[in-house]
């Protein structure tokens, strides 16, 4: 019974996951979380998390205790005159401080922190590109959809053609070739709605890869309805341009390098300072003999007699170090200059994005506009070749010939559409609106 039980909660729970369909939502907080590409960006961020923990410690003094013990075996002692043998035990703590060195603790604190926030917008950066193909591949599966309705439509008609063309048939009206060619037609149609299923199938499971799912076949998503009467909107580039130096990660990490290479200027600049560090020992010692005639006190009363407390200074000037802080200092004003040039790289390759972007928007739309013309006198002309067909002034070739007109002129518009939007999604990508929405 319980392992009924047991068998019947599994099947309700596959049957469960077989139909939740996906959001868009969904998906793209989904690849946020788990893509394996984000996930290995999160874990460099810890590295540079343990980094700057380990720059806030560097204030603090260390404590090292050590534990020594030596034997010594002398040729000629005068107490004795003759060899000996001496056993020596010291213990103790040593521990420095620096007090002084330049600046370098706090600067590395800050270079550590610094390099804490690039890692945390190489994150950022990772999961704004994984979540605009999981939006491409999103519109493909909705296109994909379309143009299965697109295909499944044209067979309804050309089966209800076939009905007409069976009955003209069998009452004369119509030769044998037509009913073969209206046959040929519904065969063809049958296999493009096949096509196109495989089609839809192939982008669903594109997306299951795409956000690393263990089981594609169960996988699906709720399909967004996008209207025909898309509008443009007003966007006003040099505003998307401004948004996007300000917001887009890969910018804002290139700065906070620039400032990160200035910080090792400054550290490379610490070399040229002196160091003072303090020192404190305390320390006891143990010593015997094991030659009759040498006496030595108990060892606890030479511990005690031993102990001894040594403070001290040191101070450490660098006068000649083979020129290599000034080398140091020179390649980290090199580095510095790497740096701006990376920042100025990516402020170029944005502009040339969101002008690629802009670009794109604006011409994917007048491609769709036009490709609504061309569905909207496509059907005119397809409607006109089936009453001249059904009048008996036109023959099915010629019939065919204005349907699949219409066929391609619909496809072409569903893939306009949807490249427009995606054109639009980049665009919004850039202008600082969220991805998901108005899908």
């Amino acid at each position: 019974m319980k392992n009924l039980f047991s068998f019947t909660i599994i099947l309700v729970s596959a049957f469960a996951f077989s139909q939740q369909k996906w959001t868009l939502l969904e998906c793209v907080n989904h690849a946020a979380d788990n893509n394996l590409t984000i996930q290995q960006s999160r874990i460099n961020e810890q590295l540079f998390e343990n980094t700057l923990k380990n720059a806030n410690n560097q204030w603090l003094p260390t404590a090292t205790g050590y534990f020594d013990n030596s034997l010594t075996v002398g040729t000629n002692n005068p107490v004795i005159n003759k060899g000996y043998q001496q056993y020596n035990n010291s213990l103790g703590v040593n521990s420095n401080i620096t007090i002084f060195n330049g600046g370098l603790v706090h600067l590395n604190k800050e270079k550590s922190a610094l390099g804490v926030e690039s890692s945390k917008l190489q994150t950022e950066s990772v999961t704004n590109d994984i979540s605009l193909m999981v939006v491409n591949y999103y519109l493909n599966v909705m296109l994909n959809r379309e143009l299965l309705q697109i295909a499944e439509g044209n067979l309804v008609l050309n089966e209800n053609q076939l009905d007409r063309v069976q009955k003209q048939f069998n009452e004369g009206v119509v030769a044998r070739a037509d009913l073969v060619q209206a046959e040929a037609n519904v065969a063809q149609e049958r296999k493009n709605v096949a096509d196109a299923k495989i089609e839809v199938e192939r982008a669903l499971f594109n997306l299951a890869v795409l956000l690393q799912l263990p089981d594609y076949r169960q996988f699906d998503v709720v399909t967004i309805p996008v209207p025909d009467n898309l509008e443009l909107g007003l966007y006003d580039m040099n505003e998307i341009l401004e948004t996007a130096y300000r917001e887009q990660p890969s910018v804002k990490k290139a700065e906070v390098d620039v400032e990160s290479a200035g910080k090792d200027i400054d550290i490379a600049k610490t070399g040229l300072l002196p160091t003072v560090t303090g020192t404190y020992n305390l320390g006891t010692s143990y010593a015997d003999y094991f030659n009759k005639g040498l006496m030595t006190d108990a060892w606890l009363s030479q511990w005690y007699d031993n102990i001894t407390n040594v403070f001290g200074v040191s101070v450490q000037i660098p006068i000649f170090e083979k020129f290599n802080n000034k080398v140091n200092i020179e390649r980290a004003t090199i580095n510095q200059s790497l740096s701006q040039n990376t920042l100025d790289l990516q402020k170029q390759t944005i502009r040339e994005n969101v002008q690629e972007a802009y670009f794109n928007v604006n011409t994917s739309y007048q491609a769709f506009e036009f490709a609504k013309e061309s569905v909207r006198t496509n059907e005119v002309s397809a409607d006109f070749a089936q009453r001249s067909f059904d009048a008996g002034v036109l023959n099915i070739y010629d019939l065919n010939i204005a349907r699949n007109n219409l066929v391609v002129a619909q496809s072409q518009m569903a893939q306009a559409k949807y490249n427009f939007i995606f054109r639009l999604k980049v665009l919004d990508f850039y202008a600082g609106r969220p991805l998901t929405e108005g899908l």
